[in-house]
């Protein structure tokens, strides 16, 4: 499986920041907004779709949203609907053919990724959509002439949740689940008008492929959560009836019987019980279902198929019965949609628009899933990177910077001049001026390693260009303060251990600003205990419950019988908020963990005696050469072997000061290793001079000196 990630974020009224990343290669673009032309174009289809009640009972579950549900039609226009698609789909085309110079680099880069993974022999490609805009969400992207031509066999999903990209995905917990059989959990709601038998013969035909089924007829609320409570868990949740959605995408409802209507808010303890044991994939073969996974992505379930719009009874049963036969013979859920769109093909005619609806709601850090490995299911990492960073380097030259170099700046507007690419030298030397003064920048602690270096080195050698690293007055050292700061005019540029999140983007977006960021390098995280503590190794699921508070003694892990004290560094750290965004997922810090804002302190603490049942987590290039503490060997999951950030064996601690541990950059690199994550640059490309600063530091980091230098810091370079 590769995937490719096309990230939008909202920055301004002219537009989306685009960024195109698959494996390391990461590019930054620009689309202009969408034109009134698509924005009408859409609206009219939608509203002819929606408008069928001279051919159709449409039947509404609740007066909050005013939403259609799913249909059963009475008769059928044929022109002003086939009309309106084509209409719709030729503005569609209009815009994403957009010739804006940092949209046609991303273009241009789709074109040649398909062309090199087409070569490559890559027969399953996905293309991640990652937007929070539900406008985004509701268009046939699938009906770009780029993709079908390119991408002919490629599913178009969204991503259920934003996540830092890393290189490898952090894995998610071991299934509790140990039956042989696929437990499927279908719920029947409310069946005014629908033909809910031919959906039921569809699911009881599943028995015959090694599965479980429990069906729930149009139960109440309250026995609906006690099956879902169920100690054996669910693999799989279907539901079929009425449901809607907010029409900016965010809550939707379901009707589980004709009196009851639940927002996935209503029993999300029972549904996140459900996930904890191993529920993977929930179907919602009922209508407008945008607000349901936008929900269910909160709760971290892994996938969702859904409908983005009302649809005809006819049609869902059909794509519920293709899909299963997709799916059933060894097809992945992806390519399993895929063909079940195809095959709707014979209902475009009589209810145009239609086969565009199913749609998978999918997290990147989750294991693309299959029928006959659902029971062994584990999230694992994405396709492990084999290309050297030079086939990277090649790709973005030889593809996208010979076009933008000899593209005069006149064609870019006042804000978006620099959205390109770091251009790549030799040596710590760049062609251009650098932009003469003192500049002040701030940031990540997990940087300090490259600025007692590189930045350092950088200064004597341009003493025109001065960087000043500086600390906010109040709050503590960190990315999210750096960003804070940058974002108050404080700062320049931000070195940053984590990528912007959303909250970030809003925030420069209600400032009229527009953020971007520039990958630089990979970092590791290592777990470190004292190293008098009797513990071999962690699984990423044990060391979730032990920041969760699940897990409070060593005892309770094969160790001594000492309590547990857990450390992290403030929430501003960017280590510490990515931590909580890819171990803990939805879940809190416990109250039994102290945070610290000086990193020595927490050090000195771990060195205590009173404190031997200590654990801290930071970059490897902190841990793994201090001789105060052991740095643990970490597992996706029990059945997989446990891997050390370093190389060999752990020397002792009598024999660290003469033979420190050695990071291993090769498990870290080549993805065996599970704790991985990015390093970034952060400047505001509203100002041109700061913009010029970013990249000018940037630029300096990705000459073949920098990257060098960047490796022998512990970190391996972009």
């Amino acid at each position: 499986m590769q995937l490719i990630r096309l990230k939008l974020r909202a920055v301004s009224e002219e537009g989306f920041l685009v960024t195109l990343s698959c494996d390391r290669l990461e590019l930054d673009g620009f689309l202009p907004n969408l034109s009134l032309e698509l924005r009408d174009a859409f609206q009219q289809w939608q509203s002819n779709y929606r408008q069928l009640d001279e051919i159709r009972q449409c039947l509404i579950i609740s007066d909050r949203d005013n939403s259609s549900f799913r249909l059963t039609p009475k008769s059928v226009t044929i022109f002003s609907q086939t009309e309106a698609v084509n209409r719709l789909k030729d503005e569609l085309n209009n815009w994403l053919n957009s010739y804006h110079p940092a949209w046609q680099k991303i273009r241009e880069m789709l074109i040649a990724l398909a062309e090199r993974l087409h070569q490559e022999h890559s027969s399953d490609i996905q293309l991640i959509l990652d937007t929070t805009e539900a406008n985004l969400c509701r268009l046939p992207w699938q009906e770009w002439d780029l993709l079908m031509q390119y991408y002919p066999h490629t599913e178009i999903t969204l991503m259920a949740v934003s996540s830092t990209v890393t290189v490898n995905m952090i894995g998610r917990d071991p299934i509790v689940n140990n039956t042989n059989k696929i437990r499927i959990l279908a719920v029947f709601g409310s069946n005014y008008n629908l033909n809910t038998n031919s959906d039921l013969k569809i699911i009881d035909r599943l028995k015959q492929k090694n599965a479980e089924v429990v069906f729930l007829d149009r139960p109440s609320f309250k026995d609906l959560c006690q099956t879902l409570w169920d100690d054996r868990g669910y693999h799989i949740f279907i539901f079929i009836g009425h449901s809607s959605s907010r029409e900016d995408g965010k809550i939707g409802w379901i009707q589980i019987n004709e009196n009851e209507s639940l927002t996935i808010e209503s029993f999300k303890n029972a549904l996140k019980q459900a996930i904890n044991k191993s529920l993977q994939l929930a179907i919602f073969n009922s209508c407008d279902g945008l607000g349901l996974a936008s929900q269910l992505a909160e709760l971290n379930l892994p996938q969702s198929i859904i409908m983005r719009e009302p649809i005809p009874d006819e049609v869902a049963i059909e794509f519920l019965d293709y899909f299963f036969q997709a799916f059933t013979t060894n097809n992945s859920l992806f390519t399993s949609l895929h063909i079940a769109k195809k095959r709707l093909e014979p209902f475009q005619a009589k209810y145009p628009g239609s086969t565009w609806l199913p749609t998978l709601c999918w997290q990147p850090s989750t294991k693309v899933l299959n029928w006959q490995e659902i029971t062994n299911y584990n999230s694992i990492e994405t396709k492990k990177i084999t290309r050297s960073p030079s086939t990277i380097i090649s790709i973005i030259l030889g593809i996208c910077l010979s076009f933008i170099i000899g593209i005069s700046s006149q064609y870019f507007t006042p804000s978006l001049a620099r959205i390109i690419s770091p251009n790549n030298y030799s040596s710590l030397s760049l062609s251009q001026n650098l932009p003469q003064g003192t500049w002040q920048y701030g940031g990540s602690t997990t940087w300090q390693p490259i600025r007692d270096s590189i930045d350092q080195k950088i200064n004597r050698k341009y003493p025109k260009f001065q960087l000043v690293y500086t600390e906010h007055p109040i709050l503590p050292s960190g990315s999210g303060t750096g960003i804070k700061m940058l974002l108050d005019g404080q700062i320049s540029f931000v070195q940053s251990s984590r990528s912007i999140v959303d909250r970030e983007y809003k925030i420069a977006q209600q400032r009229g600003l527009i953020l971007k960021q520039i990958p630089i390098a990979i970092d590791s995280l290592a777990v470190a205990v004292s190293p008098s503590l009797t513990i071999k190794g962690l699984t990423i699921k044990q060391l979730k419950n032990i920041y969760n508070g699940r897990l409070t003694n060593w005892k309770q892990l094969g160790g001594e019988d000492i309590p547990i004290i857990p450390y992290a560094r403030s929430l501003e750290s960017g280590t510490t908020e990515f931590f909580q965004q890819n171990i803990l997922g939805s879940q809190s810090f416990s109250d039994r963990v102290i945070f610290i804002d000086n990193k020595n302190q927490i050090l000195d603490n771990l060195d205590r005696p009173e404190n031997r049942g200590g654990i801290y987590f930071a970059s490897a290039t902190e841990i793994v050469s201090n001789c105060q503490l052991k740095p643990l060997p970490i597992s996706r999951r029990s059945t997989n072997p446990f891997v050390p950030p370093y190389r060999g064996e752990l020397t002792p601690p009598e024999q660290c000061q003469q033979q420190p541990n050695q990071l291993d950059l090769e498990a870290i690199e080549n993805g065996d290793y599970p704790l991985t994550r990015r390093l970034f640059i952060i400047t505001s490309a509203n100002n041109y001079i700061e913009v010029k600063i970013g990249e000018s530091y940037a630029n300096l980091l990705l000459t073949d000196e920098g990257r060098e230098l960047i490796k022998k810091a512990g970190f391996i370079p972009l």
